[in-house]
């Protein structure tokens, strides 16, 4: 991995003071489990674009996960799915006991898929799967 030169992270010390600042000020006013407005998380990711996640990261003490997946733009989501648009449970309908194994297909709102194969008589077992799969955060 390549560090910054001493210059650059001069240059980024100057350019990200506001931002810091604003993030400090908003950790003094956030509730419990108050999240990173985006306004701010965008300023951090274009910061982290020029000058690397770490550096922002270092200086900001934000999420170093979270700043990295969103520079590199890795599940960002395409449409937020509020809690009332979530399905509220999951109906499986009977299939022939015949049948050896069964084909259980997911989708959630951001466009993520889940295929599993389920032998007979487990279906019951595929609940606890899809509530995971739709778990926000995931």
């Amino acid at each position: 991995m390549n560090a910054i030169t001493r210059e650059r992270h001069e240059e980024l010390k100057s350019r990200i003071e506001p931002l810091r600042q604003q993030v400090e000020e908003w950790r003094k006013h956030k509730g419990s489990n108050e999240k990173l407005p985006e306004p701010l998380w965008e300023a951090a990711i274009a910061m982290a674009k020029v000058y690397g996640v770490s550096p922002v990261q270092r200086i900001l003490r934000i999420d170093y996960r979270g700043l990295e997946r969103r520079a590199l733009g890795i599940n960002k989501p395409t449409s937020k799915v509020r809690s009332a648009e979530r399905p509220s449970f999951l109906e499986l309908p009977s299939l022939p006991a015949r049948q050896a194994e069964h084909l259980v297909e997911l989708e959630d709102g951001m466009g993520r898929k889940l295929s599993l194969k389920v032998a007979a008589g487990h279906l019951a077992e595929v609940l606890p799967l899809a509530q995971a799969f739709w778990r926000p955060g995931l």
